[in-house]
Protein backbone atom coordinates (compact mmCIF):
# COMPACT_ATOMS: atom_id res chain seq x y z
CA UNK A 1 0.00 0.00 0.00
CA UNK A 2 2.80 2.39 0.91
CA UNK A 3 4.52 1.69 -2.40
CA UNK A 4 1.28 2.41 -4.27
CA UNK A 5 0.92 5.75 -2.48
CA UNK A 6 4.52 6.59 -3.41
CA UNK A 7 3.81 6.00 -7.09
CA UNK A 8 0.65 8.11 -6.89
CA UNK A 9 2.72 10.91 -5.30
CA UNK A 10 5.20 10.66 -8.17
CA UNK A 11 2.37 10.71 -10.73
CA UNK A 12 0.77 13.74 -9.09
CA UNK A 13 4.03 15.68 -8.78
CA UNK A 14 4.95 14.99 -12.41
CA UNK A 15 1.58 15.85 -13.96
CA UNK A 16 1.05 18.83 -11.67
CA UNK A 17 4.49 20.25 -12.52
CA UNK A 18 3.85 19.81 -16.25
CA UNK A 19 0.44 21.45 -15.89
CA UNK A 20 1.99 24.42 -14.05
CA UNK A 21 4.57 24.80 -16.80
CA UNK A 22 1.90 24.84 -19.50
CA UNK A 23 -0.32 27.21 -17.53
CA UNK A 24 2.61 29.63 -17.04
CA UNK A 25 3.06 29.80 -20.83
CA UNK A 26 -0.65 30.51 -21.32
CA UNK A 27 -0.65 33.22 -18.64
CA UNK A 28 2.44 34.83 -20.17
CA UNK A 29 0.73 35.08 -23.54
CA UNK A 30 -2.46 36.53 -22.07
CA UNK A 31 -0.57 39.17 -20.09
CA UNK A 32 1.46 40.11 -23.17
CA UNK A 33 -1.50 40.41 -25.53
CA UNK A 34 -3.69 42.29 -23.06
CA UNK A 35 -0.90 44.76 -22.30
CA UNK A 36 -1.36 44.27 -18.57
CA UNK A 37 0.42 46.97 -16.58
CA UNK A 38 0.81 49.37 -19.53
CA UNK A 39 -1.03 52.67 -18.93
CA UNK A 40 -4.12 53.76 -20.87
CA UNK A 41 -5.91 57.07 -20.26
CA UNK A 42 -9.45 57.61 -21.52
CA UNK A 43 -9.90 61.15 -22.85
CA UNK A 44 -12.94 63.19 -23.80
CA UNK A 45 -11.44 65.33 -26.53
CA UNK A 46 -14.65 67.33 -26.93
CA UNK A 47 -14.31 68.91 -23.48
CA UNK A 48 -11.50 70.63 -21.58
CA UNK A 49 -10.35 68.54 -18.64
CA UNK A 50 -8.13 68.64 -15.60
CA UNK A 51 -5.22 66.23 -15.23
CA UNK A 52 -6.00 62.54 -15.59
CA UNK A 53 -3.34 60.03 -14.61
CA UNK A 54 -2.51 56.33 -14.65
CA UNK A 55 0.36 54.75 -12.66
CA UNK A 56 2.56 52.02 -14.11
CA UNK A 57 5.77 50.14 -13.36
CA UNK A 58 8.92 49.93 -15.45
CA UNK A 59 10.54 46.52 -15.71
CA UNK A 60 14.19 47.09 -16.56
CA UNK A 61 15.14 49.11 -19.63
CA UNK A 62 12.50 49.55 -22.33
CA UNK A 63 11.33 51.94 -25.01
CA UNK A 64 7.65 52.86 -24.94
CA UNK A 65 5.46 54.15 -27.75
CA UNK A 66 3.13 57.00 -26.84
CA UNK A 67 0.12 57.23 -29.13
CA UNK A 68 -3.43 58.51 -29.20
CA UNK A 69 -6.36 56.50 -30.55
CA UNK A 70 -10.05 57.00 -31.27
CA UNK A 71 -12.99 54.72 -32.00
CA UNK A 72 -15.88 56.37 -33.85
CA UNK A 73 -18.97 55.14 -35.73
CA UNK A 74 -20.44 58.53 -36.72
CA UNK A 75 -19.39 59.58 -40.22
CA UNK A 76 -20.56 63.20 -39.89
CA UNK A 77 -17.10 64.68 -39.30
CA UNK A 78 -15.02 61.67 -40.30
CA UNK A 79 -11.60 62.66 -41.62
CA UNK A 80 -11.43 65.86 -39.58
CA UNK A 81 -7.98 66.34 -38.00
CA UNK A 82 -7.88 66.58 -34.23
CA UNK A 83 -8.18 70.25 -33.30
CA UNK A 84 -7.80 69.75 -29.56
CA UNK A 85 -4.75 70.92 -27.60
CA UNK A 86 -3.24 68.35 -25.23
CA UNK A 87 -0.56 68.34 -22.59
CA UNK A 88 1.10 65.01 -21.79
CA UNK A 89 3.55 64.22 -18.98
CA UNK A 90 5.36 61.04 -17.98
CA UNK A 91 6.67 61.43 -14.44
CA UNK A 92 9.28 59.46 -12.50
CA UNK A 93 8.51 58.06 -9.01
CA UNK A 94 9.95 61.27 -7.52
CA UNK A 95 7.42 63.33 -9.51
CA UNK A 96 10.03 64.74 -11.91
CA UNK A 97 8.89 64.77 -15.56
CA UNK A 98 10.92 62.47 -17.80
CA UNK A 99 8.76 63.43 -20.78
CA UNK A 100 6.55 66.49 -21.18
CA UNK A 101 5.02 67.93 -24.30
CA UNK A 102 2.10 70.09 -25.36
CA UNK A 103 0.44 69.13 -28.65
CA UNK A 104 -1.06 72.06 -30.47
CA UNK A 105 -4.26 71.70 -32.51
CA UNK A 106 -3.78 69.56 -35.64
CA UNK A 107 -0.28 68.53 -34.55
CA UNK A 108 -1.01 64.98 -33.36
CA UNK A 109 -1.73 63.56 -36.82
CA UNK A 110 -4.95 61.94 -35.58
CA UNK A 111 -8.07 62.29 -37.73
CA UNK A 112 -11.59 61.31 -36.73
CA UNK A 113 -11.94 57.76 -38.08
CA UNK A 114 -14.84 55.65 -39.18
CA UNK A 115 -14.10 52.65 -36.96
CA UNK A 116 -10.61 52.91 -35.40
CA UNK A 117 -7.66 55.22 -35.88
CA UNK A 118 -4.49 56.12 -34.00
CA UNK A 119 -1.42 58.30 -34.32
CA UNK A 120 2.12 58.01 -32.99
CA UNK A 121 3.10 60.87 -30.68
CA UNK A 122 6.55 60.00 -29.31
CA UNK A 123 8.97 57.30 -28.18
CA UNK A 124 9.92 57.35 -24.50
CA UNK A 125 12.90 55.41 -23.11
CA UNK A 126 12.60 54.37 -19.47
CA UNK A 127 14.76 52.32 -17.15
CA UNK A 128 13.95 51.36 -13.56
CA UNK A 129 12.89 48.62 -11.14
CA UNK A 130 9.23 47.54 -10.83
CA UNK A 131 9.13 48.42 -7.12
CA UNK A 132 8.80 52.08 -8.16
CA UNK A 133 5.81 53.59 -9.94
CA UNK A 134 5.84 56.03 -12.84
CA UNK A 135 2.82 58.06 -13.93
CA UNK A 136 1.29 58.88 -17.30
CA UNK A 137 -0.80 62.05 -17.07
CA UNK A 138 -2.63 64.19 -19.60
CA UNK A 139 -5.16 66.99 -19.83
CA UNK A 140 -7.22 68.60 -22.60
CA UNK A 141 -6.40 72.31 -22.76
CA UNK A 142 -8.62 73.15 -25.73
CA UNK A 143 -11.38 70.78 -26.91
CA UNK A 144 -12.51 69.72 -30.37
CA UNK A 145 -16.28 69.22 -30.66
CA UNK A 146 -15.81 67.14 -33.81
CA UNK A 147 -14.62 64.32 -31.52
CA UNK A 148 -17.72 64.30 -29.30
CA UNK A 149 -18.87 61.02 -30.84
CA UNK A 150 -15.49 59.32 -30.43
CA UNK A 151 -14.07 57.26 -27.60
CA UNK A 152 -10.45 58.34 -27.36
CA UNK A 153 -7.48 57.21 -25.30
CA UNK A 154 -3.84 58.02 -24.73
CA UNK A 155 -1.68 54.89 -24.52
CA UNK A 156 1.90 54.19 -23.52
CA UNK A 157 2.81 50.73 -24.82
CA UNK A 158 6.11 48.94 -24.43
CA UNK A 159 7.82 48.22 -27.73
CA UNK A 160 8.33 44.51 -28.29
CA UNK A 161 9.09 42.16 -31.14
CA UNK A 162 6.14 40.62 -32.93
CA UNK A 163 5.91 36.95 -31.91
CA UNK A 164 4.15 36.12 -35.17
CA UNK A 165 2.72 32.62 -35.43
CA UNK A 166 4.89 31.64 -32.48
CA UNK A 167 2.61 33.70 -30.27
CA UNK A 168 -0.19 31.21 -30.90
CA UNK A 169 1.77 28.61 -28.95
CA UNK A 170 0.90 30.51 -25.79
CA UNK A 171 -2.73 29.59 -26.38
CA UNK A 172 -2.21 26.13 -27.88
CA UNK A 173 -0.51 25.16 -24.60
CA UNK A 174 -3.86 25.36 -22.86
CA UNK A 175 -4.69 21.92 -24.33
CA UNK A 176 -1.78 20.00 -22.73
CA UNK A 177 -2.31 22.07 -19.58
CA UNK A 178 -5.88 20.78 -19.36
CA UNK A 179 -4.77 17.18 -20.01
CA UNK A 180 -2.01 17.25 -17.40
CA UNK A 181 -4.26 18.98 -14.91
CA UNK A 182 -6.94 16.35 -15.43
CA UNK A 183 -4.41 13.60 -14.69
CA UNK A 184 -3.18 15.55 -11.66
CA UNK A 185 -6.76 15.79 -10.38
CA UNK A 186 -7.17 12.02 -10.64
CA UNK A 187 -3.95 11.45 -8.70
CA UNK A 188 -4.86 14.15 -6.15
CA UNK A 189 -8.26 12.53 -5.49
CA UNK A 190 -6.53 9.20 -4.82
CA UNK A 191 -4.15 10.89 -2.39
CA UNK A 192 -7.03 12.71 -0.70
CA UNK A 193 -8.74 9.38 -0.07
CA UNK A 194 -5.53 8.26 1.62
CA UNK A 195 -5.62 11.29 3.90
CA UNK A 196 -3.28 13.55 1.90
CA UNK A 197 -5.23 16.79 1.46
CA UNK A 198 -2.55 19.19 0.14
CA UNK A 199 -2.47 17.83 -3.46
CA UNK A 200 -6.22 18.12 -3.91
CA UNK A 201 -6.21 21.71 -2.60
CA UNK A 202 -3.32 22.83 -4.86
CA UNK A 203 -4.74 21.03 -7.87
CA UNK A 204 -8.16 22.58 -7.32
CA UNK A 205 -6.75 26.10 -7.13
CA UNK A 206 -4.70 25.77 -10.33
CA UNK A 207 -7.63 24.06 -12.09
CA UNK A 208 -9.82 27.05 -11.20
CA UNK A 209 -7.23 29.42 -12.67
CA UNK A 210 -7.00 27.35 -15.84
CA UNK A 211 -10.78 27.28 -16.23
CA UNK A 212 -10.90 31.06 -15.77
CA UNK A 213 -8.44 31.57 -18.62
CA UNK A 214 -10.36 29.16 -20.84
CA UNK A 215 -13.57 31.08 -20.10
CA UNK A 216 -12.00 34.42 -21.03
Amino acid sequence: MRRKITWIWIAWLTTFALALFCVSIVVKGVLRDRRVGEPVLSLDLARPSDWRSSPFRVWGSSTYTLFISSVNWDSTFAGAPLGAELEVVVSSPSGKPVFQRTYAPRSTGLVLPINYGDSHLADVSLRDWPVRRYTLAARVLAPDEHFKTAQSALKLYKQRSDPGMGGLMNYVMILPAAVFMGLAVIAAVSLARAGKRVPIVLTSVVSAVLLAFIAT
